[in-house]
């Protein structure tokens, strides 16, 4: 005869039984799938379903069938997203180097010559404040030059040369006649005029300042240039 206090244990054992196969079945749902169980093309999302779809016919549970087809829906829409975009498989990455951003166009493609900002140039890491620029070729390579001022100094002009693949250097006028721009140039000849209307004039392939507009000067040799990396490091 069966004793009264062993009934709640087997009521007990048999509820827990239940809640472990449940749980079982969960834990498969959520851990079994592998996306790099694809085909060698990487369509890992095609292979996924197929896995779910499978899963879900043999599946009696009802939590479990409610997993699988949340998930499968889940990986449907994703899987639209990707073909509306026309990306069917996983990047492939090298290690420790993340991709190129997006290109950007070359120096040789922008306008040549004098320029505006929108605004003033805030180089505050270069104590610099930039009011317009030049462009062009000087030293066998493309320069940009940038005038406007000193970012602490108001008052005190300043040139930065930007030289593709080449250190910047940064020029200061002799006096204080606030924000440096450029006015006209020929060649590789520059003429500025400051905030006071002193007029000033910069020779690119010479990288000095002159003292008239016709005053002869040595052009620098080519300067020695870099090759930029071509990956970045993942973060």
């Amino acid at each position: 005869m069966n004793s009264p206090t062993r009934r709640p244990i087997l009521w007990l054992a048999a509820l827990l039984g239940a809640l472990l196969l449940v749980g079982g079945g969960i834990l498969s749902v959520r851990g079994q799938f592998n996306h790099q169980q694809g085909d060698a093309g990487g369509d890992w999302l095609t292979t996924l379903l197929e896995q779910i779809n499978e899963r879900s016919q043999q599946a009696v549970n009802p939590t479990e069938q409610a997993l699988l087809e949340e998930k499968r829906s889940r990986l449907q829409q994703v899987q639209e997203a990707r073909q509306q975009v026309g990306v069917l498989t996983v990047p492939t990455l090298t290690l420790g180097v993340c991709p190129s951003p997006e290109a950007t166009p070359s120096i040789a493609e922008l306008p040549q010559g004098i320029f505006e900002l929108d605004g003033e140039g805030d180089y505050e890491d270069l104590d610099f404040m930039a009011v317009n620029g030049w462009r062009g070729s000087g030293n066998g390579n493309w320069v940009t030059v940038l005038a406007g001022r000193q970012f602490s100094d108001r008052n005190q002009g300043k040139l930065v040369l930007f030289t593709l693949n080449a250190p910047m250097q940064e020029e200061v006028t002799i006096g204080k006649g606030g924000a440096l721009r450029i006015t006209a140039a020929e060649g590789q000849r520059l003429t500025l005029t400051d905030e006071e209307g002193s007029v000033l004039y910069f020779d690119v392939a010479a990288r000095r300042w002159l003292s008239s507009p016709d005053e002869i000067v040595p052009t620098l040799p080519p300067l020695a240039t870099y090759t930029p990396q071509t990956g970045w490091p993942c973060p």
